[in-house]
């Protein structure tokens, strides 16, 4: 999550996370509602402008894993279903960022950011 700048535990499964995008900060409530390691983590997200559900999925493939991540947010201000398109596509490149720093650093042979080696 290349763009969380500050994380703050509120409890079992429940997070204060802020992200700080082009200037931009956006403070948001997360919540783990489902979490069966390694393959499916589903994570709750609330915010001022908008509620998301983010699942993220681990299977094998041939010679190694694939990781799916699916993002479904609802916007609850009209200025950000308005902004929504160009939310959601910023949203994706960082995400595509995300998941391309993690597979260089696998395949290097280090540990993923707040993981033990």
């Amino acid at each position: 999550m290349g763009l969380l700048v500050e994380s703050e535990p509120l409890g079992e499964r429940r997070f204060r996370d802020v992200f700080l995008d082009h200037g931009h900060r956006v403070e948001l409530e997360a919540e783990v509602v489902r979490y069966e390691p390694p393959n499916h983590l589903e994570v709750r997200l609330v915010a001022d402008a908008f509620r998301a559900r983010s699942t993220h999925l681990v299977g094998e493939t041939d010679g190694g894993s694939r990781l799916t991540t699916t993002v479904e947010t609802e916007y609850t201000k009209r200025l950000a279903r308005i902004a929504g398109p160009l939310v959601a596509r910023r949203a994706q490149a960082q995400l595509e960022a995300d998941h391309r720093a993690l597979k260089e650093l696998l395949e290097a042979g280090e540990p993923a950011p707040g993981t033990a080696k």
